[in-house]
């Protein structure tokens, strides 16, 4: 091999030096630099989390006046009986109220409180009347006392199908509602 001029010898130092400068960079400053770069992302994302939280707590006295009326009026929503056979008894008769107000009749009931919830009865009800009666019915359901939640209807216009003319649909609802104990008296 022979020699290398002196232009060459300048040329593989320059490259020496560059290849030593990529390696400190790569293996010292690189990572220095990304680690700079992460911890301010980590402090952007920790201050906006911060600041989120300064406004929740800020709101919490709101928060709290919500859930005590929420509480003082969650009463309203449940039906006031002290066990599930009570309160599906009392569901039915809600049931029973409404088709005697709306004109139609209740061809039976059926608890299926098994499925429900804790703190929760489910009934069905199978009734024959009109549409605009069932429409009656479902806003009444809606907007009148207990909050009763609608799990399945199911109807039927058979008898109008065989004999062409309108006749009354039948019906099947099934209905749940919390139940709560009634309030104790205080002496």
């Amino acid at each position: 091999m022979k020699p290398l001029a002196p232009r060459e010898r300048r040329l593989v130092a320059l490259g020496i030096l560059v290849a030593v400068i990529a390696v400190i960079w790569l293996a010292l400053v690189g990572p220095i630099i990304d680690g700079f770069s992460d911890r301010a992302a980590e402090r952007a994302r920790l201050t906006a989390s911060f600041r989120r939280n300064e406004r929740l707590i800020a709101d919490a006295p709101i928060w709290r006046a919500a859930a005590r009326s929420q509480q003082a009026v969650a009463n309203r929503f449940s039906l006031p009986a002290s066990s599930e056979g009570l309160a599906a008894d009392a569901l039915k008769a809600k049931v029973q109220q409404l088709a005697a107000g709306e004109g139609y009749t209740v061809a039976g009931f059926q608890d299926i409180t098994a499925d429900a919830a804790p703190g929760r009865v489910r009934i069905r009800a199978d009734a024959q009347m009109t549409l605009t009666q069932l429409c009656d019915s479902l806003r009444r359901l809606e907007a009148e006392g207990v909050y009763v939640l609608v799990n399945v209807l199911s109807i039927s216009a058979d008898r109008a199908l065989k004999s062409g003319r309108a006749a009354p649909l039948d019906v099947r609802l099934e209905l749940s509602a919390d139940y709560r104990p009634p309030a104790g008296r205080t002496s």
